[in-house]
């Protein structure tokens, strides 16, 4: 049950992220963030497995937190992780380079 709970939230959260670059940019850049998502899902599936099958071995933990639900789990912290940081908005603004946060020399 736990995995699927797991790939509705991801299934959810490749919708809204499609969504929201399609509102934000242009139609292609909406399945470019799709693609990058759905890499960063697989190859990220595929460390966290070898990581819990390293720490816990092919069992898991019992009947309900096996492996797999182990290794979704530490890939879903490990997500939300990586996509804050990756989709956070710029602080403040662009900086024009010009010095224009300089303070007046003193004359």
């Amino acid at each position: 049950m736990i995995p699927v709970l797991i790939f509705w939230l991801h299934i959810t959260a490749a919708v809204y992220l499609f969504v929201k670059k399609y509102y934000e940019e242009t139609l292609s850049e909406a399945f470019l963030t799709l693609g990058f998502a759905a890499i960063v899902f697989t190859a990220g599936w595929t460390f966290s497995s070898f990581v819990i099958h390293l720490a816990f071995g092919p069992k898991g933990l019992g009947e309900i937190l096996n492996s797999d639900s182990l290794s979704l789990m530490l890939l879903s912290v490990l997500e939300a992780g990586f996509y804050k940081v990756w989709f956070r908005k710029p602080q403040g603004g662009t900086r024009s380079g010009a010095g224009d946060d300089r303070e007046p020399a003193d004359a």
